[in-house]
């Protein structure tokens, strides 16, 4: 059973193709230049883009189909996705932070007390993002992620903007995170040591251009 991508978007002269399988328990890094397409694809994922043309599928469960018109909406995937600034809501402190959304069931459980451990947040659950340095936050983040149940995790340049230290202080976060991983990880990175120490697989988006762009990408 798998993550099954065959799915095409079109907007206005750009044309983005995807054809792509993930295994659960698989890290898929997705590289290439900017603006080829590379957070559309995790958007088509999320299912914040429906496809143009095609089909997006987990484990046989249909997301969207454009032939159907079946359509998932977000909420409804069982998908977490870590951004670049790590998405945290500023009127919360991180402990609420964590425990927003699916993972609110698992509050006060052995599951939320690993969560906070795995990504050294016992000092940290009475402050706001706005106290926090940019690796402490993203580790928020992916602590959010861990908790709340899913089956695919989207990762769209998680160390982009940090700092050295804070970068490799994130990337041996998310390191230990995936090895307890279940799901399909799909991360979008720029970063060459982060994709050869954390990708099982890797998949490069090609982009050719003439009067429109098309990007494909193929696993």
């Amino acid at each position: 059973m798998s993550l099954e991508i065959n799915c095409e978007l079109q907007r206005d002269k750009f044309n983005l193709e995807v054809h792509l399988t993930a295994l659960p328990g698989s890290v898929l890094a997705i590289t290439g230049e900017n603006g080829s397409g590379k957070t559309s694809t995790l958007d088509m994922i999320a299912g914040l883009l429906a496809c143009t043309d095609g089909k997006i599928s987990l484990n046989g469960k249909v997301f969207d189909d454009s032939k159907t018109n079946q359509f998932v909406q977000p909420e409804l995937r069982g998908i977490s996705t870590v951004f670049q600034g790590g998405g945290l809501f500023s009127n919360m402190t991180v402990e609420k932070n964590v425990v927003f959304g699916r993972g609110a069931v698992f509050k006060n459980t052995p599951r939320f007390d690993t969560a906070i451990e795995q990504f050294d947040l016992a000092g940290l659950l009475s402050r706001k993002p706005s106290t926090l340095s940019g690796g402490q936050r993203q580790r928020v983040a992916l602590a959010r992620a861990f908790l709340a149940p899913s089956e695919i995790l989207l990762l769209d340049e998680p160390t982009t903007s940090l700092d050295a230290v804070s970068r490799d202080e994130v990337r041996r976060a998310m390191k230990t995170f995936f090895e307890t991983y279940n799901g399909v990880v799909i991360l979008v990175s720029h970063d060459s040591t982060e994709v050869s120490e954390l990708a099982t697989n890797v998949a490069k988006i090609s982009v050719s251009r003439g009067e429109s762009t098309t990007a494909t990408l193929h696993v």
